[in-house]
């Protein structure tokens, strides 16, 4: 199966795959300490940049964008890949998108494709206890919180998201 073969529109935001242009926002987010807070902290210009051509040039299943429809500009990016056993969805946003939306909105449309064009039931999202607010988030979109583990030296938080049943028609 394709990946994003079409972007995901929504209100606020666009998803799609990464796509050149992108690189600068890529970037600035993985070299961010306040970005990469929860997620291993800030990595050095010369990787951040390795890494933001490869995610262009060499696009991978699961890899996306978030793009602000009124902006027009990048502000986050995100993953969904199998990292713990089942398919796993990440995500990051610049600061200066923070608390309006965007990510709660992106998730829920990659979601919504996920389970459309998938036969997988789950998704799970896993996080910092620290990060209040990616826990509230997912929270938000009616993950449920199965349990905590320990990464890291740190303590984690697992959510999951499940297929949604098919509605039944009412009478």
């Amino acid at each position: 199966m394709e990946w994003l073969p079409t972007a995901l529109t929504g209100e606020r935001v666009v998803v799609r795959t990464p796509a050149a242009g992108d690189e600068p926002a890529l970037v600035e987010m993985a070299t961010d300490a306040q970005v990469r807070r929860y997620i291993g902290g800030p990595v050095d210009p010369a990787t951040a940049q390795a890494r933001a051509a490869q995610k262009i040039s060499d696009s991978q299943w699961g890899q996306f964008v978030i793009v602000d429809r009124a902006a027009g500009v990048v502000a986050g990016s995100g993953s969904m890949a199998r990292k713990r056993g089942p398919w796993e969805i990440s995500y990051q946003l610049r600061p200066q998108w923070w608390r309006q939306g965007l990510t709660s909105e992106a998730v829920s449309l990659i979601l919504g494709w996920f389970f459309t064009h998938t036969d997988e039931d789950l998704v799970i999202a896993t996080t910092q206890h620290a990060n209040t607010g990616s826990r509230c988030l997912l929270e938000r979109l009616g993950a449920a919180h199965v349990g905590s583990f320990e990464q890291y030296g740190l303590a984690q938080e697992r959510y999951e998201f499940y297929r949604p049943s098919p509605q039944t028609p009412s009478t």
